[in-house]
């Protein structure tokens, strides 16, 4: 009588579909996600953290794919943040909720930094060194050259920070009159001025000079002192008054 039993290792082989690719996508956020609240910043790098902020824009798209694009084509997260809608826009897989959440997540950590500045701002005092970190917040990480205004109160407070004027990756003009108006509007009693330089370098131009003079002129008309003119990069910063130029 033939054998006809059929041992475990004479059964055919099947081919287990793979799993399809939102599942790994998932499973993929689900650890990312519980590494980042189980250890902390330090536990994910910049691309996980851009995967994570967009993963909520793209239940059922690649937000891996879409955070690795967004570093490539600006080089940091933080770039990222800062970029012009319209430039964000511009990167394949963009949706207009994933470009809210990234401008969203700016102006959050931007409000993070502005609640970080001290009461009285100070540039002779260590508590200084939150509003170089503000200023860095605010526009160090802007593909063009912006020229911002910081207006104080008489204890040096913080009344507002204003965008003055927008340029190109190596100039923004900077009008003392402007300046001088938006300061007697608010009231202000100190300024602090500062402008970001892309090409990452924090050395002043003698345009950068010129303009501070003019501006610590124009502000002396109205007994309003320009405390300092900050110039911001991604990593740096450099003080006016600190350098003796001002």
């Amino acid at each position: 009588m033939p054998d006809t039993a059929c041992g475990f290792h004479d059964m055919p082989i099947l081919d287990m579909p793979a799993p399809p690719a939102s599942v790994k996508r998932n499973a993929r956020r689900r650890r990312l996600r519980s590494r980042l609240l189980r250890a902390g910043r330090e536990a994910v790098d910049e691309r996980e953290l851009l995967e994570l902020l967009l993963a909520g824009c793209h239940a059922g798209n690649d937000s891996a794919a879409l955070a690795a694009g967004l570093i490539e084509r600006f080089g940091t997260a933080s770039r990222a943040l800062a970029a012009r809608p319209d430039r964000l826009r511009g990167t394949p897989g963009m949706t207009e909720d994933a470009v809210a959440a990234l401008k969203a997540a700016e102006a959050l950590g931007i409000a993070m930094a502005r609640e970080a500045v001290p009461d009285a701002v100070r540039p002779s005092l260590g508590n200084y060194r939150e509003v170089i970190d503000y200023c860095r917040t605010l526009a160090g990480h802007r593909e063009v050259e912006e020229f911002r205004t910081l207006f104080l109160d008489r204890r040096n407070a913080l009344i507002a920070d204003r965008l003055h004027q927008r340029g190109t990756v190596s100039h923004t003009p900077a009008y003392p009159r402007e300046i001088c108006i938006r300061a007697l509007e608010m009231q202000a009693s100190a300024v602090i001025v500062l402008h970001n330089h892309p090409t990452g370098s924090t050395e002043p131009s003698r345009a950068d000079i010129e303009t501070t003079k003019r501006i610590d002129r124009a502000l002396k008309t109205i007994e309003v002192t320009l405390l300092d003119h900050v110039i911001v990069t991604p990593t740096a910063a450099l003080s006016f008054k600190h350098s003796g130029l001002l």
